[in-house]
């Protein structure tokens, strides 16, 4: 197979790679693509766009989270980090850089280092001195096989995407992608009461999460993935580092948003959740990310004390997925803080059919949303009547 890296060789942003943005943006992203080796200057964008340079900083921070020079430097240092990895014997450092727009070398440097955590320099040597590791067919066959179950985060999935990654851990031991799908799932099933054995299920979901990010550094699904792992292990800081160096490596990663979102959100940064919930969906408008983005933006609104909103949100993504009913806890929690405790009750009946084992100290202990979060939804559940122990 070659290098477990998940880069290619390419421009993410040539035509047709993008999500479904305003007209002017697309007519923006669309003029830079062919001008990242080049000087850009905001006026000749906006022009390109056909907006003024107010309404295009607007829609950058909108739709994208970042200024357009913020974007341009983003958008140069991945594309070159990709050209270093996969480097010939005439590559040299400074021709990534001219070749990408940076005419300062001191600079690239930096901001290179800044965004992967290493100089230019050291990735080109990487990229030239690694073994070109052969994996085993079926243990790639049988990842890429899991990870769309693993991503669909219920139990039946969640069970069949471990067997199929245990199976490929054994024909292929330090393959990280495997290992990293192992570390999402396990991760998942601790926080979300798919097993009888969550601490166990968190302790090897970090042990996995590490080593899989040590193997494949340079992998962005691999680190997404670990990331998200990291997270439910209530590790934010390290899944922060991890998820950044990912989406700095591919900017169009519909896994690496979905992962920013929930992270943001277990941070209480409910602007920055909502933002990167909508840029998934503008990434993958369909599952296995959609009724994960959807509840996402259910605990946005839960948070804020639209609970109305949160119910809607949750029940289409539920209505999408129903076995990702460990999202009908918000449900539930949030129709009986409306006071309609009745339907909040016949709720909390449902989804104990479905989840015997939950409890409200359970439920409150889940999740590494803020303090506040988790109090309101406890309370939400005991008022609904879910056991307390």
């Amino acid at each position: 197979m070659g290098s477990q890296s998940s880069f290619q060789a390419q421009d993410r942003l040539v035509a047709g790679t993008r999500p479904d943005l305003p007209p002017s943006l697309s007519h923006a992203l669309d003029w830079l693509s062919l001008r990242l080796d080049r000087p850009v200057v905001l006026d000749d964008l906006a022009a390109a766009a056909g907006v003024r340079p107010r309404t295009l900083e607007a829609q950058f921070k909108l739709y994208l989270g970042t200024t357009p020079m913020g974007w341009v430097r983003k958008t140069r240092l991945a594309r070159a980090r990709q050209q270093l990895l996969a480097a010939g014997e005439a590559t040299n450092v400074t021709g990534v850089a001219l070749a990408n727009g940076f005419t300062e070398l001191g600079r690239f440097s930096a901001h290179y280092r800044q965004a992967f955590g290493e100089l230019p320099s050291r990735t080109l040597k990487t990229s030239r001195t690694a073994p070109d590791e052969e994996v085993d067919d079926d243990a790639v066959r049988l990842s890429w096989s899991a990870l769309a179950a693993a991503f669909t985060v219920a139990p039946g999935p969640n069970r069949a995407a471990l067997d199929d990654v245990e199976r490929a851990l054994e024909l292929a031991p330090r393959y990280a992608l495997p290992k990293a799908i192992a570390a999402w799932c396990l991760g998942q099933s601790a926080a979300h009461g798919f097993s009888a054995t969550p601490l166990e299920d968190r302790t090897r979901s970090q042990k996995f999460a590490e080593e899989a990010a040590q193997l494949a550094p340079h992998d962005a699904l691999v680190l997404s993935l670990s990331s998200g792992a990291l997270t439910l292990a209530r590790k934010l800081s390290e899944a922060d580092r991890l998820i950044e160096r990912s989406l700095a490596m591919e900017p169009w990663s519909a896994p690496g948003w979905i992962r920013r979102a929930w992270l943001s959100a277990y941070q209480g940064d409910d602007d920055a959740a909502a933002r990167e919930l909508q840029m998934t969906l503008r990434v993958m408008p369909f599952e296995p990310m959609r009724h994960l983005a959807f509840i996402g933006m259910g605990c946005m609104h839960f948070n804020a004390g639209r609970y109305e909103q949160a119910a809607r949100w949750v029940q289409n993504a539920v209505a999408s997925v129903p076995d990702s009913f460990w999202a009908e806890r918000v449900l539930v929690a949030g129709t009986a803080l409306m006071g309609a405790l009745s339907e909040a009750r016949r709720q909390a009946r449902e989804l104990l059919r479905k989840d015997p084992r939950l409890t409200v100290a359970g439920a409150h202990g889940a999740w590494p949303f803020p303090p506040a979060f988790m109090e309101r939804l406890a309370k939400g559940l005991e008022l609904a009547e879910v056991p307390r122990t």
